[in-house]
């Protein structure tokens, strides 16, 4: 890493300091209580000790959390600011869960982070455009939520090394915008959404891999645009046959 580089990435770490009052532990443990720790399938050591030892978190040789990897672990609630209190976060993997509610704009405050996993949870609101501030992204993982309007436009000029891109299974509207500009990009998931088009001239083009078309069987909502015309279909989200 060139020395110009490592002053911008000190600065970063530094301002996500600044911005949190409070220590790691402390931020792991208040998402602990807006998450419903105590019905966690798995909260082995939390609250006790080192937080290095603590269910689903890692560490690296200073002792800052690195990693968080609490998927599949009965978390139900709302992501809160202390999201954002964890500079050296490399992985963060809140997957498969119920996690509703927006997420917080302190996401943007994650300068190390590279894996971002939050499929499968009940989120909503729009697609956070903080999360373009965290430039060093490789694999966004946002699908089969509630996330409604357009893709926000840094979503395709941020990420310089980003790799996979999940969008699947939400409520997103507007136009599919061109992530094959990506030059590492090898995948985008976007089916079943709302958008203007399903499936634009740019993914007919592209060598990465788009599924931007297919059942939407699995998807917590079916979107409106799914729905087959005068038809009623159990269980279908949204639409309501005329």
């Amino acid at each position: 890493m060139k020395f110009g580089t490592t002053l911008v990435v000190l600065g970063l770490i530094a301002t996500v300091f600044a911005q949190c009052v409070i220590t790691e532990e402390e931020a792991l443990m208040n998402m602990y209580v807006a998450l419903g720790g105590d019905s966690w399938t798995d909260n082995t050591n939390w609250n006790t000790g080192d937080v290095c030892t603590w269910y689903g978190i890692g560490c690296n040789i200073d002792g800052y959390v690195v990693s968080i990897d609490l998927s599949n672990n009965n978390l139900v609630g709302l992501l809160t600011d202390d999201i954002g209190c964890f500079p050296y976060l490399k992985s963060l993997q809140l997957n498969d869960n119920e996690i509703s509610g927006p997420v917080p704009d302190a996401i943007g405050n994650l300068p190390s982070l590279k894996y971002l996993n939050l499929d499968n949870n009940l989120l909503t609101g729009p697609l956070p455009a903080t999360l373009c501030a965290d430039e060093h992204l490789q694999y966004i993982y946002l699908g089969h939520n509630l996330f409604e309007g357009d893709i926000p436009a840094c979503y395709v000029t941020s990420f310089t090394f980003v790799k996979e891109v999940h969008l699947d299974c939400n409520l997103l509207t507007g136009d599919l915008l061109d992530f094959s500009v990506y030059e590492y990009m090898f995948e985008l998931r976007s089916r079943c959404n709302s958008f203007n088009v399903e499936c634009p001239a740019w993914t007919e083009t592209t060598d990465m891999l788009v599924i931007c078309s297919g059942s939407c069987e699995d998807c917590p909502i079916v979107p409106p645009t799914q729905c087959p015309e005068f038809v009623e279909v159990e269980d279908c989200g949204l639409y309501y046959p005329p």
